[in-house]
């Protein structure tokens, strides 16, 4: 579990700032804001797609509703 902690605190760090990032971009240049979202869509559906293919392969798809509920809803 302590490994599973520091890669979350790592990927946190990471996905603030490119958050960051993306607000600074989208600050400079207003006709960026598709192409953000965009590479924030890639990513996201990337990351989803990946889960899913891990529950199946480890018959875990309680965990990966469980993952995506709290995505979406918080809880």
């Amino acid at each position: 579990m302590e490994e599973m902690r520091k890669r979350f605190e790592e990927a946190s760090k990471i996905l603030r700032q490119t958050v960051d990032i993306s607000f600074a971009e989208y600050a400079k240049d207003k006709s960026t804001k598709n192409e953000i979202v965009k590479l924030w869509q890639e990513t996201i559906n990337d990351f989803l797609q990946y889960a899913v293919k891990m529950s199946e392969k480890h018959q875990a798809k309680d965990l990966y509703k469980s993952i995506v509920r709290t995505l979406i809803f918080g809880k």
